[in-house]
């Protein structure tokens, strides 16, 4: 593939939705590019605005707790996973509105209780609080909620 070609298959790839540095790098590479050609591309998109981590990160942690109702642990492990810089990584987490959070953890809360058909009210604590923690939730805030 031309290098004319692959910079605007590259600059689409970024428009379509929000990417950060190593999914375009991945793509980059997936596609045959070598690294030096990788590396100045992702600089001219950087430069020209198509890609830009720091508005990634706010953007996949307002999704992902919007929309999947992660918690915070999990967001930040997984911007880490893609090489978000873990100062970037606060930034876009402390963009979460902290009231918003604690409600949509009570909401999540009430909702395993429901869906749980335990008698023993030990377990249902117990398992409500694996899933908030298994979705990200803070530990002490878990258990703060659920009573523990």
């Amino acid at each position: 593939m031309k290098d004319e070609q692959l910079s605007e298959k590259i600059r689409r790839f970024c428009a379509w939705r929000e990417r950060c540095t190593q999914e375009v790098t991945g793509k980059l590479l997936s596609l045959g590019t070598d690294k030096r050609l990788a590396a100045r591309l992702v600089a001219q998109l950087q430069e020209e605005g198509f890609l830009n981590d720091r508005r990634f990160a706010k953007m996949f942690a307002r999704g992902k707790f919007e929309n999947n109702r992660w918690g915070r642990i999990k967001i930040r492990t997984v911007l880490l996973q893609k090489d978000i810089s873990p100062s970037t990584v606060s930034e876009a987490l402390t963009a979460i509105d902290d009231d918003r959070y604690r409600q949509t953890l009570q909401q999540l809360i009430k909702k395993k209780i429901k869906e749980l058909s335990e008698k023993n009210k030990e377990h249902i604590k117990q398992k409500t609080a694996v899933h908030c923690i298994q979705k990200g939730y803070e530990p002490d805030l878990v258990r703060e909620y659920l009573g523990f």
